[in-house]
């Protein structure tokens, strides 16, 4: 064998590698954005569902709360009460709100009382005036004074209430934007416009239903010795629900159970809000019979509910300043 020939299997020849081209790059990147942009909203969508899910939760803790409240006093809790003690930081009489009441009966502290009791989309949104959640004062617990003699809860706009006919069709709690949406939110005492009706949140603490009570022209607000004319939420403003998850609010019952509501079907009428599960005037003004048969005056259900029949008051100043929520409706 000559001592010049080379085993080639001893020799190890280059490797060649190759490397993209500008075009296969473009490719995979395009590839890549698309399946971003595919992704991206069931991703966000499914960020929303998670946070409405936690939203429920927190409102099932409020139906605790109130249960407990209805358990201890034998009534539902009001809306607001005021104590003879003054508010340092207000100068006027102590005022307690139905969320401070939650958070005694569900022992909770500062920190775990924003946890429980606010939205968690909203985190910035701080326990208070401008709350996330709302309470259904008009037919649950409301302690404002009424100078309406024919009102069942004179001297009270609707307090005490000790029971419902249908506490499992009647909305206790549930998300909220307040007054307004076309500016940013504020929370108590926090800058100038704590109080802007146009900004959302707005007295978020108190839900209007569909309609309010017929006696409700005749409401007060605040301490007896510095009374404000409230016939709404705020003044002669109305508060919303809220559509923050995916077009819907988390509610709970007067029975303590949760759902997702609709607002478009919660304020076609206020069987969702009375607690009598129907709406008297409703079945009136599309019964058939009504008209044929002089006899039938009136739904046997309609003293328990005679309400006002818009469902914004026309002569508020809501009406010129901000657009309706729901045109559909009225509202």
């Amino acid at each position: 064998m000559s001592l010049t020939r080379i085993n080639r299997t001893m020799v190890s020849s280059p490797q060649c590698y190759r490397g993209f081209t500008l075009v296969e790059l473009l490719v995979v990147i395009s590839i890549i954005a698309l399946l971003i942009s595919v992704l991206l909203p069931s991703l966000s969508k499914a960020r929303k569902q998670t946070q409405a899910v936690k939203c429920l939760s927190r409102c099932h803790q409020l139906g605790v709360g109130m249960t407990l409240y209805l358990v201890e006093y034998d009534v539902y809790p009001p809306h607001q009460v005021f104590l003879e003690r003054i508010d340092p930081e207000t100068g006027k009489k102590k005022r307690v709100r139905w969320f401070n009441a939650m958070a005694n009966l569900l022992n909770t502290n500062e920190k775990d009382t924003d946890r429980v009791q606010s939205c968690p989309s909203v985190p910035n949104w701080v326990v208070g005036r401008n709350n996330s959640y709302g309470y259904n004062y008009k037919y649950i617990g409301s302690y404002r004074g009424n100078m309406c003699t024919e009102n069942p809860f004179y001297p009270f706009e609707r307090f005490p209430v000790k029971n419902l006919r249908c506490p499992t069709k009647t909305i206790a709690f549930a998300d909220t934007d307040g007054t307004g949406w076309l500016h940013d939110h504020n929370n108590d005492f926090e800058g100038d416009n704590w109080k802007d009706p146009l900004g959302i949140g707005n007295h978020g603490y108190v839900l209007d239903p569909t309609f309010i009570p017929v006696w409700s022209d005749q409401t007060w607000s605040g301490p007896p010795d510095d009374p404000e004319y409230e016939s709404y939420a705020w003044h002669d403003w109305r508060t919303y629900l809220s559509e923050r998850h995916l077009g819907r609010s988390a509610a709970v019952f007067c029975d303590g159970h949760g759902e997702m509501v609709d607002p478009r079907v919660a304020y076609w009428d206020n069987s969702m809000w009375n607690g009598l599960g129907v709406d008297p005037m409703r079945i009136l003004s599309d019964s058939e019979t009504h008209d044929a048969d002089p006899t039938h005056t009136h739904h046997p259900l309609y003293d328990m509910d005679p309400h006002d029949t818009t469902r914004r008051a026309p002569s508020s100043t809501q009406n010129q300043q901000l657009p309706m929520r729901y045109p559909e409706l009225g509202l």
